[in-house]
């Protein structure tokens, strides 16, 4: 699912076939040049309709390469990757099309970036991808920049805000963090500890202990709210104001 569209532009082609869906795009087209600027050294053009990229010879690279193209192939089944060790410090990834796809491969010619090639830095998404990505509104991001959550965005030529793609991972560990139910503070806090080298007392395990006692005394006045509940149930308790002046009524009135 990779455009066909000058690689400077915010517009993104995505071919008919590719059947990833539309939220997960912007996220895979950024998986794509954060491989292409970490892992490619150069890249050949045999023919048309073959591009043969010469990545770093790590086995991570390799593996990073099986992983994603197979990812790929599983949507866009026009594609036909493949992966070779050629040598102990040498893989080839060979990415060949149909030619009514030669547009396609011409696009990841465009967006390949060598390894240490200048402007190689990464890959960045406009704030709507990035919502979409993550399953939050536009609104939601200027709010946690704001509290200190997410790094202030970059601008594009054209003054979109742009984020590292890895904001996806950190607004995910945002929302499933306040799903565990600690606050937006708390958060900060956990998210900032190893980054700032803090105090041990700051981090997970002591924030998580916190937060289940907590829980676990929310849980005992739940417990005591529904017990009382159900006997006010059982008594057949239909009036507070008569229930109030009622000795034998178990609703909790003499509690404050």
């Amino acid at each position: 699912m990779v455009s066909d569209r000058h690689p400077g532009t915010d517009d993104t082609w995505v071919p008919d076939a590719c059947r990833l869906p539309t939220a997960e795009q912007p996220v895979r087209l950024a998986e794509f040049d954060r491989f292409f600027a970490d892992l490619v050294r150069r890249l050949d053009r045999p023919s048309a309709q073959l591009l043969r990229l010469h990545l770093v010879g790590t086995a991570e690279a390799e593996r990073a390469a099986r992983d994603l193209t197979a990812r790929e192939s599983a949507c866009c089944s026009f594609f036909t990757f493949d992966v070779t060790r050629t040598g102990p410090d040498a893989v080839t990834l060979d990415v060949q099309v149909p030619a009514s796809h030669v547009g396609v491969l011409d696009a990841i010619a465009e967006r390949v970036r060598p390894a240490g090639t200048p402007g190689s830095a990464g890959s960045w998404l406009r704030s709507g991808q990035l919502a979409g990505a993550a399953g939050v509104n536009p609104q939601t991001l200027r709010y946690y920049e704001r509290r200190g959550l997410l790094a202030a965005p970059r601008r594009s030529p054209g003054g979109h805000r742009l984020y590292p793609a890895e904001s996806v991972t950190r607004l995910r560990i945002i929302k499933t963090a306040q799903r565990l139910g600690f606050t937006l503070g708390e958060v900060a806090d956990l998210l900032h500890a190893g980054q700032r080298h803090r105090r041990p007392s700051t981090g997970l395990p002591a924030q998580a202990t916190a937060k289940l006692a907590e829980v676990e005394r929310r849980l005992a006045d739940l417990t005591a709210v529904r017990d009382s509940l159900r006997a006010a149930i059982s008594a057949g308790c239909d009036d507070l104001v008569a229930c109030a002046g009622s000795s034998c009524c178990p609703l909790p009135f003499d509690q404050t």
